[in-house]
């Protein structure tokens, strides 16, 4: 699913914005929502922040198997702290971050193809890799909401 279309999704989202199911997640559907819109704000804006002739991609099997595959085992990986929302989650602080990122995500498009962000884990991502991480990542926190919403 195209990020413009996950925001939509999320969007959608903010009247679950409370809802919980601990079988599933320790965290809320807000949580997730928050996490997920910290990523793309941070990764669209580390894209305009980087020189293009810096761009120096490197193999990583880690990297190729989550890019090919979209392997995301739940709960296996932290994300670093200053992805976590500081608060809980509301309606307000998501719409906020949403509305960032349908700016952002409109500000990278004439952005050089080698503009690039370095993932802590998986290394260097040029614009359309950082766009397809931004996806999987995107989807693997869409999922989890769907099935905490199952109940």
């Amino acid at each position: 699913m195209e990020i413009k279309n996950q925001l939509q999704k999320i969007e959608s989202l903010l009247p679950e914005i409370d809802t919980e199911n601990s079988q599933v997640s320790k965290a809320s559907v807000g949580w997730h929502l928050e996490h997920s819109l910290l990523i793309i704000n941070s990764s669209l804006k580390g894209l305009t922040m980087t020189n293009p002739e810096d761009y120096k991609p490197k193999f990583s099997f880690k990297k190729f198997v989550f890019l090919n595959f979209g392997l995301i085992p739940r709960g296996k990986i932290q994300a670093p702290k200053q992805f976590f929302p500081l608060e809980i989650p509301t309606k307000e602080s998501v719409e906020k971050l949403l509305n960032l990122a349908k700016e952002r995500l409109e500000s990278v498009k004439n952005l050089p193809s080698k503009s690039f962000i370095t993932h802590p884990f998986l290394g260097d991502f040029d614009k359309k890799t950082t766009l397809r991480f931004l996806g999987l990542h995107t989807n693997h926190h869409l999922k989890i909401i769907d099935d905490i919403l199952k109940k």
